[in-house]
Parts: structure tokens; C-alpha cells; sequence
């Protein structure tokens, strides 16, 4: 095989490694809000949650966040759907709030700032 090619490969797959893990330029300090689901693209691995932008593909671009469901202490995003109530802990990025946990509450639970913090 021809050397040239071969490195340029090595290239190729270490730029490959580094875009993969690069972790997202955000904000050191956790939020915690409760929120109502409104969309899920489940393709990107995002939601809108009471007019927010929420992204669930961790602070360094592959780590999850802990999600249980109501009542469980298990969950997981797929399960999440428009019109949950949730408790959401996240961090501020620049194109999205980046869910670090996120627990689904009660329907009657209301919007905003959690009267426990």
C-alpha cells in the first residue's frame, strides 16, 4: 500500500476521532426548569421544551443524560413524548440548552422555576 495513501487515511480517521468527541462550549453551572415537551426530533437528538431548544447528546457530544419516567427510576429519550411535563436540569450552550438529567413529573406540576431551589 502506498505510504502517501496511508497516511492521509490516519488523517482522515484522527480528524474523524476528534469532531466526534469535542465537547460543546457550555456554560459550567446547572439550570433546573420545569418544562412541558412540545416537539422531539428524534433523528438530532433534540426537543422543544416550553419554547427552549433542548439537546440530549451530552456536554461532550456522546455522553447521555439521565432520563426516568414518572413514578420509575428508568427512562430513556426515546420514550419522551409532546405534552410531558418535565423536570430538566441542563446547561446553557450556544445553540441549545444541554439536558444533564431530566425527570418526567406530574402533569399538573407547574411551568417554570421548581419552588425547591
Amino acid at each position: 500500500m502506498n505510504p502517501t495513501f496511508l497516511a492521509g487515511l490516519i488523517l482522515v480517521a484522527l480528524s474523524l476521532c476528534n469532531t466526534a468527541t469535542a465537547e460543546v462550549n457550555a456554560s459550567p453551572y446547572t439550570q433546573t426548569r420545569i418544562a412541558e415537551i412540545h416537539t422531539m426530533d428524534y433523528a438530532t437528538k433534540t426537543a422543544i421544551m416550553s419554547g427552549y431548544r433542548y439537546a440530549f447528546n451530552g456536554v461532550t457530544g456522546y455522553d447521555l443524560p439521565k432520563i426516568q419516567l414518572y413514578g420509575s427510576n428508568f427512562g430513556a429519550y426515546e420514550l419522551l413524548e409532546p405534552g410531558m411535563r418535565v423536570r430538566v436540569t441542563y446547561r446553557l450552550a450556544t445553540d441549545a440548552r444541554i439536558v444533564i438529567e431530566l425527570q418526567q413529573v406530574d402533569d399538573t406540576t407547574p411551568l417554570g422555576v421548581p419552588e425547591d431551589q
